[in-house]
């Protein structure tokens, strides 16, 4: 079974991302090509996850578990799903630590998974962790935007007692789940090592230059 850490971080408190990451709804939202399926059930956790490479489209419909234990900021998520159309099976264990880091917090990740099927191919090597590295920037830029939109305790309170309450803004209506497409970061991948590989320069500057 592979295995990947990773570490993200974010400009809040732990005190505001520890209770976020513990409501299933909120962080699901963070990931793409991720969505709930039906309601949480005690530590279950139903949903699925999209995921487009090219002419492969794939979407693994499933179950998991969370755990977390408030004592030491740490959890555990074990994930399985399957999708019957390409006969494909994705299985994962997280375990994380939510760690504060001077005014933020650092949460590290260490994740064991295992793919099978016609996806089984980008599941080793440089490909998948390049992929978890951008998947992961993403997901802390969505997080703390969460954070963000989320007033703490005192502001709120003193907006309450100010003698000019604004009305609140009505919230957007929700949007459905955008697949996982892996097929454009790869391609994100490809320019990137093309642009250094040529030191910055178009490839139609390189080109021309070789005319």
């Amino acid at each position: 079974m592979p295995t990947m850490t990773q570490t993200l971080a974010v400009n809040f408190p732990r005190a505001r991302v520890w209770p976020l990451l513990g409501d299933v709804e909120q962080v699901i939202a963070c990931m793409p090509g991720a969505s709930l399926t039906k309601p949480r059930e005690g530590d279950r956790i139903f949903g699925q996850m999209r995921v487009k490479l090219g002419p492969i489209a794939a979407a693994f419909a499933g179950e998991g578990s969370l755990t977390m234990d408030e004592a030491t900021h740490t959890g555990v998520i074990h994930g399985q799903g399957t999708d019957p159309k390409n006969n494909s099976r994705a299985k994962a264990d997280v375990t994380f630590a939510v760690v504060e880091e001077g005014p933020g917090t650092r949460i590290d990740l260490t994740v064991d998974f295992t793919l099978t099927g016609v996806l089984a191919q980008f599941s080793r090597g440089a490909i998948v962790q390049e992929i978890a590295n951008r998947l992961t920037a993403e997901f802390a830029r969505n997080l703390e935007a969460k954070l963000a939109a989320t007033a703490p305790v005192a502001e709120e309170e003193a907006t309450a007692s100010s003698d000019v309450v604004a009305a609140p803004a009505p919230e957007p209506d929700p949007e459905p789940a955008k697949e996982l497409n892996a097929g454009n970061l790869l391609w994100v991948m490809l320019k990137d090592w093309l642009r250094g590989l040529f030191g910055g320069r178009s490839l139609q500057d390189n080109h021309s230059r070789s005319r």
